[in-house]
């Protein structure tokens, strides 16, 4: 993640436009073919739905969201990518480092993966949940299709928000910042994690809070 210089203001925004921000209302669907040969609908927000969720918050708190697409060539293969961006009325801003993947030839095609790209990392970088948690459909070997595939390995909107969830609530409990508890975890940029370091990190988070737990129930 790279920050402008100072980022005082506007962390102060973001904390207080996320109490006002929901997990937003799924508003599209597709259809998932099981490993049985049935099928079902999946239920997501696009793109337009997470904006329509946050913009109020963001504008009440002097924020506005920037994102970019672009393309570069690496190795003979055309790689597409997109990063997001808050910027605060302060000047002050946040960006994620880009998510990637191979671009596809038809122009169309490359706009549905820009687009599915913008949504994966607006929504990990807001840390809320845009779809319904699709661990049981690997795990069942479905196989479900949406406006391009996700990046190999990212970690999952829903994960960003757990992590995020679960080191407030252990920073509140042990009084330490929550700088300090991503660095002991050795996080420096969420939205960078990989699905399994963000497992891995969710279940030792889960152990420290059962063990405070523990702790005040021995009280």
């Amino acid at each position: 993640m790279k920050t402008s210089e100072s980022i005082t203001k506007i962390s102060a925004a973001l904390a207080k436009a996320w109490g006002d921000i929901n997990n937003p209302k799924h508003n599209k669907n597709v259809k998932v073919k099981t490993k049985n040969g049935g099928q079902y609908t999946f239920d997501y927000t696009d793109l337009g739905g997470i904006f329509d969720e946050v913009k109020p918050a963001f504008k009440e708190n002097g924020i506005t969201i920037i994102q970019g697409a672009y393309t570069e060539d690496v190795n003979g293969k055309t790689i597409l990518y997109v990063d997001t961006m808050f910027l605060h009325s302060s000047g002050e801003w946040i960006k994620s480092n880009p998510l990637k993947m191979t671009a596809s030839q038809s122009i169309q095609d490359m706009g549905g993966q820009i687009t599915y790209l913008k949504r994966y990392s607006l929504s990990a970088m807001l840390g809320v949940a845009t779809e319904k948690d699709d661990d049981a459909n690997g795990s069942l070997g479905n196989d479900f299709q949406e406006n391009g595939p996700p990046p190999e390995g990212a970690i999952t909107p829903q994960q960003v928000g757990m992590i995020k969830s679960k080191s407030h609530q252990y920073a509140k409990a042990r009084n330490q910042t929550l700088d300090k508890v991503y660095e002991v975890l050795n996080i420096t940029d969420i939205t960078q994690l990989t699905e399994e370091q963000a497992q891995t990190i969710i279940k030792q988070l889960e152990m420290w809070l059962d063990g405070i737990k523990k702790e005040q129930g021995a009280v």
